[in-house]
Parts: structure tokens; C-alpha cells; sequence
């Protein structure tokens, strides 16, 4: 069974990373895992869901094509079920169309997929420290 990591009574915060490209995951994984993450990996919509929910996530990331369940409809799922969960999407299309939608199915916010890591790093800096105190 998976456990989050813990340092005396202090958790980790938890970051979920659904993804399709394994260069990119492995990467973003890498990075936040050295801004004090615990990273858990999948490349599926329903399966996210199923750990943010055990894991009791801080934030999860998205890409708005996984497999199964696209990244929009897990998003909206797990936004419903875990309202304080915050939920990043991750998309090759980042137009008004779809920034509108990313703020209809409850993503914090919707980052560029070509802009690569810097403003996923950039939109959760902070956060490591916050979630942990």
C-alpha cells in the first residue's frame, strides 16, 4: 500500500502527475521531488482520481489528453469529489476557448504544455513550503 513520506510528524506535500509523455513526467517529477514533494506517477484520469483521494493530495497535475478519461473530465470529477484539492491542467491549446473551460471544470489554472516546466515550477514554488507547515 502507498504511504506518503514523513519526517517526524511533518508530511510532504503531495503532488499527483498524470501524464502521457514520460520524458516530461520523468522530468517534472525530478524537479518537484527536489522542491520537497512526494511525487506519485500515473498516465490515467480514473487512477489520479484514486490516489489523490488515498493520498489525500495537495495538488494534482493533469494533461488534458490522458488515456481512458481526458484530463478535462477527471479534472471535473475530482474537483466535485475533493473540492480542496488543487487541480492543474496541462494542454497543447491553451486558447480562451479552453482557458474558459479549464475555469468551468475547476482547474486552478491551465499551463501550456510547450512552455515546458518553468511555469509549473513557477505556479507551485511556494507551495512546498506552505502545504508542510
Amino acid at each position: 500500500m502507498l504511504e506518503r513520506n514523513k519526517t517526524d510528524t511533518v508530511f510532504s506535500p503531495c503532488l499527483i502527475l498524470a501524464h502521457p509523455h514520460v520524458n516530461y513526467e520523468a522530468l517534472l517529477a525530478r524537479a518537484f521531488r527536489r522542491l520537497g514533494w512526494d511525487v506519485y506517477l500515473t498516465r490515467s484520469g480514473p487512477e489520479a482520481r484514486r490516489l489523490a483521494r488515498m493520498l489525500e493530495a495537495d495538488v494534482v497535475i493533469l494533461h488534458a489528453d490522458l488515456p481512458e478519461e481526458s484530463g478535462w473530465l477527471t479534472c471535473d470529477k475530482l474537483t466535485r469529489e475533493q473540492p480542496f484539492v488543487r487541480v492543474i491542467l496541462v494542454s497543447d491549446d491553451v486558447s480562451p476557448l479552453n482557458r474558459e473551460l479549464a475555469s468551468f471544470v475547476g482547474a486552478s489554472v491551465l499551463v501550456n504544455h510547450a512552455d515546458g516546466l518553468a511555469p509549473l515550477i513557477e505556479e507551485l514554488a511556494g507551495t512546498a513550503v506552505h502545504a508542510a507547515s
